[in-house]
C-alpha cells in the first residue's frame, strides 16, 4: 500500500515539474514587481483584443466572390431528356 503511494506521489512530481518549466518561474517564488507590471500589461493587451473581437462585423466574413462569374455565358444550358 505503501509502494502504490510513492509510486503515485512520484509520478505527480513528474507531472508537475513539467507544468512548473512551462511557466518559467521557479516554484512557489513570488513574482517580482517588474513581473507583476508584465502581467498587468498582458492582460490590458489580452481585454483589447478580445474586444476588438466581439466588435468586428461577422458579415464581412460572409461576402462571397464568384471569380468565375465573368467566365460563364449568360444562358443557362437547357437541360436533356
Amino acid at each position: 500500500m505503501i509502494r502504490l503511494l510513492v509510486s503515485a506521489l512520484f509520478l505527480a512530481g513528474l507531472l508537475a515539474q513539467q507544468a512548473l518549466a512551462q511557466t518559467g518561474r521557479k516554484p512557489f517564488s513570488a513574482m517580482s514587481a517588474e513581473e507583476k507590471a508584465n502581467a498587468k500589461i498582458a492582460e490590458s493587451v489580452d481585454a483589447q483584443y478580445r474586444n476588438a473581437i466581439k466588435n468586428t462585423d461577422n458579415t464581412a466574413n460572409e461576402i462571397s466572390v464568384d471569380p468565375w462569374s465573368n467566365m460563364r455565358g449568360t444562358e443557362t444550358p437547357k437541360k436533356k431528356k
